[in-house]
């Protein structure tokens, strides 16, 4: 039978011998994948109807799912593989091998870890030269567990079955996914730790702390790679910054593990590998701490030395310029006093007619969350707004860069998450204040030069223009002088590159905010920034954006999730066409639809009527920043209808070997006009693929 990869670690991706299989979105996807994560096995029809709809199947259920079905084996058959699902009595069973699964490989791989460090065991309790040859038996032994975790995490792509309908069992099966994945990258941190890789084991534990800022085994084994690299003033510092976060987020002291590591690094004499992570809590929440005293700056220190500005302005939300891709709307929380956001009544206990709509949109969806939660007002952006409140802990300066496509609201994520840092009065993070400033990197109009960005900020900070030094190099001076006196928040929106932020970076232990559409690795290389890339939305949570903006009736679900589709989850798109759908004439998502699957006038439908907001115009504001090559590709993959390749794909389109194939949609992935799904897999958005047909690498100046 011709070969069959199914993989659900990240969105469900289906191939045939090679080649892509397109599987419709919605039931169908629930349905293979329901029977994937059971291959080889019977689902009774029954069992399929409950993982389809859930509580509330229709009367037409089990002649629904025989379509389904129906419509997979013709996808199959196309592909060349015409016997994958198999009808039985009772029920269906997809036909494929574990070894055709990525989970099923990824779980493969990590029995296989196990079992490659068992056999040493038996040499470790001897003596002499016994214990010798068992001391390099279970090098050996890890050396190889650890090269076959690296192999189980080589199929991870992301989030287990992300994409789909949020049913309990896709839920469940994700999250139990995402235990395992957790649980291998923790014994991978042992494992380098014990072959004396610490400093790997730093650079690895480092994201994976940002994404799971409350799982404290992560923690404990980070503070040991620290202190194993040399670093044991850092990992002390990281526990004074997590033990803040734990108190401050949830009431609680770090579990028992975690002190246990914190004392005996107080001691230096930190353990040679990771100890087992207990859940011990004291039942008692810690007293708050008292702040120290300030102490006023001698008269030889940096502040003192730069001049006496007024008072700063009181810290506000950035808002993005008309000619941003970045969706300032999206921001549902109340404004900062002094500040540029508006109020918002999803705060009181009451909610709006926003908030009825919002539901009427997804309470049909098997128990989805409700859309107006007053705690995460900013649609499926809760794990990135953890990592900012994570990364920008008090006391400590950090930099973080914001990067994600067009249109995917960056500056609203950003905006969101100061309005609720500022909103802390009784311990302020930066009584400096935030100082904002829009670089116009990827605008309409020219980007602002490093002068004018550094004088705009200075002057949000206090200092009279007819004061300020007429030269970049000593305005960057001045302002790192002024963020030092107190801790600033300085954000630099829409930066076009590296070189755009470093001159406006503040000094001490302020901190800066980074947006762009350019990834900035050379901050995160250089200046040690921390990287919060931002996802279009899923098909719920897009779902929530367009229930926000519209306050419309209950539609088809099915219909609001094509629609979330079509627009590739942009809360851009999604804004324009709620605007269709309150204004448009005609409020029926379906026809709505209808309107967006014609490809030829898609971009047309999504147009607001200026080119700061027209989406063909906004996708492609990155492409002047191309190479000829790049840009050849980019025209390349969207003219064959390109949409999921790896760098195979690229090599044969291009005639170049694979390292320069790998090394050429790199830069597409740089600048967030293709996705990296995994290693060696990319995708490129529908809409980028629409938009950049209509470009020619011609225009590329």
């Amino acid at each position: 039978m011709t070969s069959i990869d199914i993989g659900m670690l990240g969105e469900l991706d289906v191939r045939v011998a090679g080649a892509p299989v397109l599987i419709p979105g919605g039931k169908q996807r629930l349905l293979l994948a329901a029977l994937a994560l059971r291959a080889g096995r019977l689902l009774t029809t029954e069992e399929l109807i409950d993982r389809v709809w859930d509580e509330d199947p229709p009367e037409t259920a089990r002649t629904t799912l025989r379509g389904y079905v129906k419509r997979l084996r013709t996808g199959f058959s196309r592909a060349g593989s015409g016997t994958a699902i198999e009808a039985v009595s009772g029920g269906y069973r997809l036909c494929v091998c574990p070894g055709d699964i990525d989970l099923e490989r990824f779980r493969a791989s990590r029995r296989k870890a196990a079992e490659a460090s068992a056999p040493a065991t038996a040499w470790r309790n001897g003596a002499g030269d016994h214990a010798a040859r068992g001391a390099a038996a279970g090098r050996r032994g890890r050396t190889e567990e650890l090269g076959r975790l690296q192999d189980a995490l080589g199929q991870w792509r992301g989030r287990a079955l992300s994409g789909l309908e949020p049913m309990p069992w896709v839920t469940s099966a994700a999250d139990a996914a995402e235990e395992e994945y957790l649980q291998v990258c923790e014994r991978r941190a042992e494992l380098r730790l014990e072959l004396g890789q610490a400093e790997r084991a730093v650079s690895e534990l480092r994201p994976l702390t940002s994404a799971h800022p409350h799982r404290e085994s992560l923690w404990t084994r980070l503070l040991l790679a620290l202190h194993h690299s040399g670093r044991t003033a850092e990992a002390l510092l990281t526990y004074d910054e997590v033990r803040r976060m734990l108190a401050d987020g949830l009431g609680v002291e770090p579990c028992a593990s975690l002190r246990g590591v914190h004392e005996r690094l107080l001691r230096e004499d930190g353990p040679q590998r990771a100890p087992s992570v207990g859940s011990g809590r004291p039942a008692t929440t810690p007293p708050a701490e008292t702040p120290p005293a300030a102490t006023p700056p001698g008269p030889n220190s940096p502040a003192a030395a730069a001049p006496a500005p007024k008072p700063p302005v009181p810290a506000s939300a950035p808002a993005a310029s008309p000619g941003s891709d970045h969706d300032p709307a999206l921001t549902v929380g109340t404004a900062i006093p002094g500040g540029t956001g508006t109020s918002s009544n999803t705060d009181t206990p009451g909610g709006t007619d926003t908030d009825v709509a919002a539901d009427a949109w997804t309470g049909s969806l098997s128990g989805a969350v409700a859309v107006a939660d007053a705690a995460h007002p900013l649609p499926g952006r809760r794990k990135e707004l953890a990592v900012l409140d994570g990364a920008l802990g008090r006391g400590r300066a950090r930099l973080v860069v914001v990067d994600g496509p067009a249109g995917v609201g960056k500056t609203a994520l950003v905006s969101h998450w100061v309005s609720a840092a500022a909103a802390e009065t009784s311990q302020p993070r930066f009584p400096g204040g935030v100082l904002h400033v829009d670089l116009r990197g990827f605008d309409t109009e020219p980007p602002l030069t490093t002068a004018e960005a550094l004088t705009d900020l200075l002057v949000q900070a206090g200092c009279e223009v007819g004061e300020l030094p007429a030269e970049p190099v000593a305005l960057a001076a001045l302002l790192r002088r002024v963020t030092t006196r107190n801790r600033t928040l300085v954000v630099l929106d829409n930066a076009r590159d590296a070189e755009a932020a470093r001159p406006l970076l503040p000094g001490g232990t302020s901190a800066a905010v980074v947006t762009s559409r350019n990834q900035l690795r050379g901050l995160v290389a250089r200046e040690g920034a921390v990287r919060v890339s931002v996802p279009p939305l899923g098909p719920q949570d897009g779902a929530r954006v367009l229930a926000a903006c519209t306050g419309a009736a209950a539609g088809d679900p099915a219909d609001v999730y094509e629609l979330v589709d079509l627009c590739d989850g942009l809360p851009l798109a999604l804004r324009i066409a709620a605007e269709e759908l309150t204004h448009g004439g005609d409020s029926d998502p379906a026809r709505l639809v209808g309107r967006l699957a014609a490809e030829a006038t898609r971009l047309d439908q999504l147009d607001a009527g200026d080119e700061a907001t027209s989406m063909r115009a906004v996708l492609t504001r990155a492409h002047a920043q191309l190479t000829p090559q790049q840009a050849e590709l980019l025209h390349m993959l969207a003219a064959g209808g390109k949409l999921d390749f790896d760098v195979d794909d690229v090599a044969g389109l291009t005639g170049r070997g694979r390292n320069e194939a790998r090394t050429l949609v790199r830069g597409l992935v740089m600048v967030n006009l293709v996705a990296q799904r995994g290693p060696d897999t990319f995708r490129l958005g529908d809409l980028n693929r629409l938009a950049t047909v209509e470009w020619r690498p011609s225009d590329v100046r």
